[in-house]
């Protein structure tokens, strides 16, 4: 997906992904390919993230990033066993 989208359920402006940023709504455009890769990229970002807050000692964020992480991969997962991505 490389395009730029504004939210219906939050107006929220969105570039190349496949679902909002902020409130998770799905772009009209969006197939469960481009669902599976948004969710992957946003898994990588929390990971990041969880890397960085356990580097400055800030444990408990970094545990609550991990699940995030998690809920992530969990989504790119299942679109795939559905065969949509």
């Amino acid at each position: 997906m490389s395009s730029a989208w504004t939210c219906d359920g939050c107006g929220v402006p969105n570039i190349d992904r496949a679902s909002c940023e902020a409130c998770g709504t799905s772009s009209p455009t969006a197939t469960g390919a481009d669902l599976a890769r948004t969710a992957l990229k946003d898994a990588a970002a929390a990971r990041a993230a969880q890397v960085e807050e356990a580097a400055r000692g800030n444990h408990r964020l970094a545990d609550h990033l991990g699940s995030v992480t998690d809920a992530h991969l969990d989504d790119a997962l299942a679109m795939r066993r559905l065969g949509i991505a």
